[in-house]
Order: structure tokens, then C-alpha cells, then sequence
């Protein structure tokens, strides 16, 4: 698989997360591939590992923001995406506490490659701009 098949492969996974054609997101994943939230321990959440955990996490947050895609880059193994993060709500989890505010952010989301499939993701947040952003932190009480 070349630079330009692993670039398709990654745009047709992110427009099935677009589309929520969840079965055309599953053909995409290996079976055992694993995403994971930069930063974020998996006891709260920041590791999914395995194509059905990964879709059905898809499956609950579908809408819950879009990602509209700002560039993408990559060679045969690995593909870069970088995209704004739009969201009418933070959804929070069992961790971390939802806010009904809007957010906007922006993302880097790094894909592995491996016999045609995705089989890891690793996305980069900055998450203290949307926790902000909904008032989960006082900006006010951060020093530079």
C-alpha cells in the first residue's frame, strides 16, 4: 500500500464517521486496532482498543460534533490529519462532567497503517482551550 492508498483509505474512514455508515467504518479497521486520546490516562477513557469497542464508541458520540478536515499528509504507513473540532455541547463521560455550552478546538489525529486497514490513532487535544471554552475551568484563575 502506497502514500496515495493509505491517504483514500483514511478519508473514507473519516467520511464514514461523517455518513455514520458504521458498517463501512468497521470494514476499515483492523480487528484489533486501538485509538487513543494524547494525554488522557485509559482509566478515563483515552484508550479504546478493539474494531468494536472503537465503532461502538463512534456509535454513541456520532453528532455529538463534526471535524471538518483542514489538512491531511502521509506516506504508507502513517497519515496526519489535522482538523476543526466543532461541538453544540461537551459531552463529557463518566469521568469528566458535560457541559450545554458550545466548543471549538482544533485537532491532530495521527493514523497507522497496517495490511490495508487502520489499526491505530492516536489524536492530540488541547483540551483546557474547550474546557474553558464551556466553563469547566475559570480561565480567570490561570496564571501565564
Amino acid at each position: 500500500m502506497g502514500a496515495k492508498q493509505s491517504l483514500e483509505l483514511v478519508e473514507e474512514l473519516q467520511q464514514a464517521a461523517r455518513d455514520r455508515a458504521f458498517d463501512r467504518y468497521d470494514e476499515l479497521l483492523a480487528a484489533d486496532a486501538v485509538f487513543r486520546m494524547a494525554g488522557v490516562p485509559a482509566s478515563m477513557g483515552g484508550v479504546v482498543t478493539g474494531r468494536q469497542a472503537i465503532v461502538d464508541q463512534l456509535r454513541r458520540t456520532a453528532g455529538d460534533s463534526s471535524f471538518e478536515i483542514k489538512e491531511m499528509f502521509g506516506d504508507d504507513k502513517n497519515v496526519c490529519v489535522v482538523g476543526k473540532v466543532t461541538a453544540e455541547r461537551f459531552s463529557g463521560n463518566e469521568h469528566l462532567r458535560g457541559a450545554n455550552r458550545p466548543y471549538t478546538t482544533y485537532e491532530c489525529i495521527v493514523y497507522r497503517i497496517a495490511n490495508g486497514r487502520v489499526a491505530e490513532s492516536t489524536g492530540y487535544v488541547n483540551w483546557l482551550d474547550p474546557y474553558v471554552q464551556v466553563g469547566l475551568v475559570d480561565a480567570s484563575n490561570l496564571t501565564t
